[in-house]
């Protein structure tokens, strides 16, 4: 496998079919605790990388990717063929691509650094309330 570009990340599906690739800088690296992510990914949250849309390529695949509407003005991404759910998009953050951090293969230039709708979260996840910022 070719090395990414520098200032990039490159990451894929589980079956390899949907290749993308990030350009930094990201804007933000976080897990968020809402239902709808909850639900999306059958996870207590989801950790999203948060790039300008127009810095997220999808290099192949892009035939494979398969678009769920979660609510009005949502879009959650994912490979037709294996299920991984890659992206994300809504109109509450236009211009906005989240990336979901497990499916990069490379580091990003950010580690997570947050919480989003901690308050929705679920009872049985041990309290974080000293990692909350």
């Amino acid at each position: 496998m070719a090395t990414p570009a520098e200032g990039a990340a490159r990451g894929r599906c589980h079956c390899g079919r949907v290749r993308f690739t990030a350009r930094f800088p990201s804007r933000f690296v976080a897990h968020c605790h809402c239902e709808s992510c909850r639900r999306a990914h059958s996870a207590a949250f989801v950790t999203w990388a948060g790039f300008p849309s127009p810095q997220v390529t999808i290099d192949e695949g892009a035939e494979a990717l398969v678009t769920h509407v979660s609510s009005p003005g949502t879009a959650r991404n994912f490979c037709r063929h294996c299920g991984t759910k890659l992206f994300f998009e809504s109109t509450r953050w236009p211009g906005e691509t989240h990336v979901t951090l497990a499916a990069f293969d490379d580091p990003l230039d950010r580690a997570p650094s947050g919480h989003a709708f901690y308050e929705e979260h679920v009872a049985w996840l041990p309290a974080l309330a000293d990692q909350v910022k």
